[in-house]
């Protein structure tokens, strides 16, 4: 059959024709746009992974200083050796170049070349200046080298559980090294050069560079002069009481500022030992801030405030000590198994008579009692600027029973930290105010502008001020008169508690394990500087007010002396009570009989701990003041 062609089918064919030309054009020139406009910049990148090879900078680790500015931890300029395999002409040679200069097994440096198909192979890393100047004095093809930086602490074991160390990325892994690793690790930058597809260097290859944007500087609220102080103090005490550990606190009262913080035993942060990681975590835990433990008599301080804000007692208040309280069938002791008979609120106070704050917290109830926990922050942390800060351990409400709560009124049936111990005395005797703690004062950049300051914070009122005065006023007689004498430092008013605490394992009190502390200020009346110590298991004397005592007036000394040097003693006391002072004789290698006459004819005690012929130290040490009638701890080790 003959098929006839006319013009109106030609033309119907010519349109669809046109059509589908039209559509193909459209669907190419979409094809071009999502590829150029849409797309265009990721087939860019891909295009430059392929022709250029990138070699990190590593950005310059902000500077950490002190509140005056002393550095303490800084960073300085290292470099890492790569080879670019594409680009060696002899292996053999490079490799045994690299071996000698880095003091790498050759084989080592072999592995690395044949295992890894990289373009670039990292063959060392934090190389100091000099290596790669040696390196480069018989320079070889393919070897290339990228600037990093090297993490230096300037005072090896000072403040290390605070300061922190890097991983080995170089990221903070622990103490304000971590906490604000995104501030201080800065923003790298890269080194780019053009190469072929096997990435080899393209001759007369372009280079690019990008230039790293250095970390931001921190600069702390601790005091390096009393730091260094403090820790040369610990690090006697550790010494001379043989403790597990010994920790120290100071903060101002008024800021939440922590002007000081130790925990002994320490380690170098410059020669970090990673093959035992359970040891290094455990020398790397902040204790005043990570652990919590019964505070023992400290925590009378916040029963008495309790106890004065509602109005249930007063300063001349009186009270029974006949050695225990019976609660419910259960016997609970005084620290005076004989009894401190009758005695007013400050005398109780004075010799920590658990009797009196068994009394107190009963009045106080456990509701109330409660309250005024949640009040002070310790169902929370207090949001301190540094990692696993832990809040007190309370028991349920619903299940504290009336000899629990008894022991709570003298520090017992219940854990805090340190740092929570410090923050609420602390807004017990400034006024009233629950302050934040903090570490890190400001954040500055290069130029040294601040981009960051901390502002004091007051989170929360809670005592009246009469309440904060009448407490300044009973405490310093603890120290004058009372179980907290081996503080006082004459002509100062310094105030304060001793606390003595039994420890417990596997829920069962620990023979013979104590917890020996002291909270203490200064001055009493408006109080800049607050002092916790504390040492865990000393051996030996054990008691608070003779081991604990001794060691924060150490501190106290060395505040006054560094912060306080312009002002004179104040007048305060009246001077005749001193008038029987001694000052104290070395006693250092007499045998007990020598040492012990030397003490009588001085009308001075004495206690022993150790098992050694002669005296190896003792507290308080040689030169120190003390009275006529004064404990001296012997040691003989």
């Amino acid at each position: 059959m003959e098929i006839k062609y006319t013009a109106v089918n030609v033309k119907k064919r010519l349109s669809a024709i046109i059509l589908c030309v039209v559509f193909l054009v459209s669907l190419l020139f979409i094809k071009l746009f999502y590829l150029q406009i849409i797309g265009g910049w990721k087939l860019k990148t891909k295009g430059l992974a392929q022709w250029l090879r990138d070699l990190p900078i590593t950005a310059q680790r902000g500077v950490i200083t002190d509140r005056n500015g002393v550095e303490l931890a800084s960073s300085y300029t290292t470099y890492n050796c790569y080879v670019r395999k594409a680009d060696i002409k002899d292996k053999n040679k490079v490799v045994m170049h690299l071996s000698s200069c880095l003091n790498i097994e050759s084989q080592e440096i072999f592995d690395k070349l044949d295992k890894y198909n990289y373009s670039e192979i990292l063959i060392a890393s934090h190389i100091e200046k000099e290596v790669v100047q040696n390196i480069l004095s018989d320079y070889q093809s393919g070897i290339f080298f990228t600037s990093t930086t090297s993490r230096n602490y300037n005072y090896d074991n000072m403040l290390c559980q605070i300061l922190g160390f890097l991983s080995s990325d170089g990221d903070g892994q622990s103490g304000l090294e971590k906490y604000y690793n995104t501030y201080l690790k800065g923003i790298d930058g890269v080194s780019l050069v053009e190469t072929d597809l096997k990435g080899s260097s393209l001759d007369n290859a372009l280079s690019y560079y990008i230039d790293s944007i250095d970390g931001l500087n921190l600069q702390l609220t601790i005091d390096f002069q009393i730091q260094a102080q403090v820790e040369k103090i610990m690090a006697e005490a550790m010494n001379t009481t043989g403790a597990k550990s010994a920790s120290a606190l100071v903060m101002n009262p008024n800021t939440g500022e922590i002007i000081s913080v130790c925990t002994l035993p320490s380690y170098n942060l410059n020669e970090i030992d990673r093959t035992d990681m359970e040891k290094l975590n455990e020398l790397s835990r902040a204790k005043t801030i990570t652990d919590t433990f019964e505070p023992g008599s400290t925590f009378k301080i916040i029963v008495t405030a309790i106890a004065l804000q509602e109005g249930l007692t007063s300063r001349s208040s009186c009270y029974y000590c006949g050695g225990a309280r019976v609660i419910n069938g259960v016997r609970i002791n005084c620290s005076r198994r004989s009894g401190h008979g009758s005695q007013t609120l400050q005398q109780g106070l004075n010799n920590s008579c658990n009797c009196v704050f068994m009394d107190l917290i009963n009045q106080i109830g456990i509701k109330k009692f409660y309250w005024y926990l949640s009040e002070l922050g310790f169902d929370t942390t207090l949001g301190l600027d540094f990692p696993g800060e832990t809040k007190a351990v309370l028991m349920p409400q619903s299940l504290v029973t009336l000899p629990d709560l008894y022991r709570m009124g003298f520090g017992q049936t219940i854990a805090i930290s340190a740092l929570e111990l410090v923050n609420t005395v602390s807004s017990i005797i400034n006024g009233g105010t629950v302050m934040q703690p903090h570490l890190v004062k400001s954040i500055n950049n290069s130029s040294g502008e601040s981009v960051y300051t901390k502002s004091p914070t007051a989170l929360k009122k809670v005592f009246k001020k009469e309440v904060s005065d009448l407490i300044n006023t009973m405490l310093e007689e603890v120290v004058s008169k009372g179980g907290g004498k081996y503080a006082r430092i004459d002509g100062y008013n310094i105030a304060g508690k001793t606390g003595t605490a039994q420890k417990y394992e596997n829920n069962a009190i620990a023979q013979g394990k104590y917890i020996a502390s002291f909270i203490g200020y200064y001055p009493a009346d408006k109080p800049e500087y607050v002092v916790y110590v504390y040492v865990d298991e000393p051996q030996g004397a054990y008691y608070g007010g003779v081991v604990a005592a001794p060691i924060a007036k150490s501190i106290f000394q060395k505040i006054i002396d560094i912060r306080f040097a312009e002002v004179e003693a104040n007048s305060k006391y009246d001077q005749s009570q001193y008038e029987n002072t001694i000052e104290l004789p070395s006693l250092i290698g007499m045998t007990l009989s020598e040492a012990g006459s030397t003490l009588a004819s001085l009308n001075l005690q004495y206690l022993v701990t150790g098992g050694g012929e002669r005296v190896t130290s003792h507290i308080s040490p040689p030169g120190t003041m003390v009275k006529e009638g004064d404990i001296i701890l012997l040691v003989f080790d």
